[in-house]
């Protein structure tokens, strides 16, 4: 065969060869395989993407929590025990306890001005808090669905007897930042939905704005702030 036959044969071949390619591109075929469909891009004249879930605003940005109209008794934390709510034998504090598993968290305020954070361990029907810096202590003992015992800070001291309640009565708080203004207040809500608590704004307290229950947050200077059940290892 003449170099010029050798040449025009060769090139005849890389052409079928070229064709037979071209043509399972095509038809999605490469060496016998599919090739894979592609993932994740939406096609022309498709389904539109599911609706974003609604949620609350935070102050300074966008919360995670849906908005649902549920009551606050949705948010009770998992190995929840029991929670107590009362005032003090002479009346001055609004007193609420949440039991989980192991742990406890307690908040005694005044409504106005002064107030006590405290947490510990639960232990059979004994209770023992401390709080702010150790500053503020408190005991306790569950005996027929109630709990007595006192809680102190500083120069007062308070005794108390608070019957077990259910949600949403109970311990809630709020926080966020409103324009330059940093905003936190805790929420005693009490089982005929009286609710009793302090604000604090940059560190100066006041008595707490209402909250409607049929919500999931409080409004301040125009800003709502979502309101959360407490929960173990916020205090």
């Amino acid at each position: 065969m003449t170099r010029r036959k050798l040449l025009i044969a060769l090139i005849t071949a890389l052409s079928l060869a070229l064709t037979v390619v071209v043509t399972d591109i095509a038809t999605g075929f490469i060496t016998g395989n599919r090739t894979p469909a592609p993932s994740a891009a939406p096609r022309p004249g498709g389904p539109p993407p599911a609706a974003p879930t609604a949620v609350v605003p935070e102050a300074g940005g966008a919360g995670d929590t849906p908005v649902t109209g549920e009551t606050p008794a949705a948010f009770v934390a998992p190995d929840e025990k029991a929670r107590y709510v009362g005032t003090s034998d002479d009346g001055r504090f609004t007193i609420a306890v949440v039991v989980w598993a192991t742990g406890v968290i307690a908040h005694v305020t005044d409504g106005a001005a002064d107030e006590a954070w405290l947490s510990g361990t639960a232990g059979g029907s004994a209770l023992l808090l401390t709080g702010e810096g150790g500053e503020a202590v408190f005991h306790g003992t569950v005996r027929d669905g109630s709990l007595t015992g006192t809680a102190s800070r500083g120069t007062w001291k308070a005794a108390f007897t608070l019957p077990a309640v259910e949600a949403p009565a109970g311990l809630y708080r709020a926080a966020g930042q409103v324009g330059d203004q940093r905003v936190a207040l805790g929420l005693i809500v009490a089982p005929d939905g009286s609710q009793t608590g302090i604000q604090w704004t940059d560190g100066k307290p006041r008595p707490a704005p209402g909250w409607d229950l049929e919500g999931s947050t409080v409004t301040f200077g125009g800003t709502e702030l979502r309101v959360e059940a407490v929960v173990p290892g916020d205090v």
